[in-house]
């Protein structure tokens, strides 16, 4: 069972119980579960449902998973013989959705439970795996009274080095 749905301007074919990451949904929390009516298509592997444009009795409820960023974009421009260049970097923001139910008519199907708490495991171990990673800011380091490293100089690392 599958459908293709419309969220952000891209259209999508959303199966149940797979994670889609989605372009930004502002005022979604996370957690929270979103019902996407402009459902296109609607198929349940015997007969297929087309919208024109969208199919009025069709719903895709998706619960959010997260938000972030995406992988960084350079935009490189040039023209020749003008010393002109620019580069700039862009990261899209997404949202990261888990499909739960799909709905047309008297037809629906939702996920199993296990599923979803499987969905929200990994994004938790992925949160707590970024959060490793990130050094402590200066402020930080101050707050939580870690002196600064001594200075060394070269000097006395050339002594220390001839002992």
């Amino acid at each position: 069972m599958y459908s293709i749905v419309e969220t952000g301007g891209f259209q999508y074919k959303v199966e149940l119980g797979k994670a889609y990451k989605v372009p930004s949904i502002a005022d979604a929390a996370v957690g929270s579960t979103l019902e996407l009516k402009s459902v296109l298509l609607f198929s349940n592997g015997k007969e297929v449902q087309v919208g024109t444009p969208v199919l009025s009795d069709a719903t895709v409820k998706v619960e959010v998973l997260s938000h972030g960023k995406g992988d960084t974009v350079i935009v490189f421009k040039k023209k020749r013989r003008t010393r002109y260049e620019r580069r700039n970097g862009h990261r899209q923001g997404y949202t990261e959705v888990l499909v739960t139910e799909i709905c047309s008519g008297k037809e629906s199907a939702a996920v199993e439970p296990q599923i979803i708490s499987r969905n929200r495991a990994r994004i938790a171990a992925l949160a707590k795996q970024k959060a490793q990673n990130v050094p402590l800011t200066r402020k930080e380091k101050i707050a939580q009274g870690i002196p600064k490293p001594a200075k060394i100089k070269k000097n006395s690392l050339r002594k220390a080095m001839e002992a």
